[in-house]
């Protein structure tokens, strides 16, 4: 373990990046999807809602591998579009916790009183302003508990990034494993890790909403 240190390190490192990165990606596509799916607009609700639809509803690993093996196969596409193995491990966790976050900011949405809706036409506010200023801070507040165990399971699911060849810690450990045939240790710490990662956002979560809390 002491020789496999700074290969872990490094893979560490890269899955806080990816982790980073998905987070991020993840709460946009879920703020742009829960308001589309509150849309006014027809045809934004029903392409929100297939989006949502296809991307909760099937496994993070198949979209990985879609967006890393298939999407290169596309005649006429596929030849212009390869994606690098970071990129497209990165994008399929985000759309796959993206399509989930919709659905907690759309309920989110849901449960903010309609009095401020009518507090914010009141003031003349634009539909966007409505959404920025109003309507999108206070869903984030309410949502903040399943907001959180998306995070976390995201960052769990960085592990999937390892199946297309992308060297975070899993892959890294597969990695030394392959050279030295022994992985009760090495599988041990990468759990161990996880589970102090893990620990350590749930207790970030849990933070913050008491904190909201108290400002309410």
């Amino acid at each position: 373990m002491r020789d496999a240190a700074p290969q872990l390190a490094h893979g560490f490192v890269l899955t806080l990046e990816i982790a980073f990165f998905g987070v991020i990606g993840a709460l946009a596509v879920g703020v742009i999807g829960a308001a589309m799916r509150i849309s006014t607009s027809r045809a934004a609700r029903v392409a929100a809602t297939a989006f949502t639809e296809f991307f909760r509803n099937t496994p993070p690993l198949v979209q990985i591998y879609f967006l890393a093996f298939a999407i290169p196969k596309i005649p006429g596409i596929g030849p212009h579009l390869i994606l690098p193995s970071i990129v497209a491990a990165t994008l399929g966790l985000v759309l796959h916790q993206g399509a989930i976050n919709v659905e907690i900011l759309r309920a989110g949405l849901g449960a903010v009183p309609a009095g401020q809706r009518e507090a914010a036409q009141a003031l003349g506010l634009s539909r966007i302003d409505e959404l920025r200023s109003v309507l999108v801070p206070q869903a984030v507040r309410i949502s903040l508990p399943a907001l959180g165990n998306n995070v976390i399971s995201l960052f769990k699911n960085t592990t999937l990034v390892a199946s297309i060849g992308v060297l975070d810690i899993f892959g890294e450990a597969n990695d030394i494993i392959a050279t030295i045939l022994v992985s009760a240790e090495l599988f041990l710490t990468v759990g161990v890790v996880y589970v102090i990662c893990v620990a350590l956002l749930g207790a970030l979560f849990r933070a913050l909403e008491r904190k909201f809390a108290l400002a309410r």
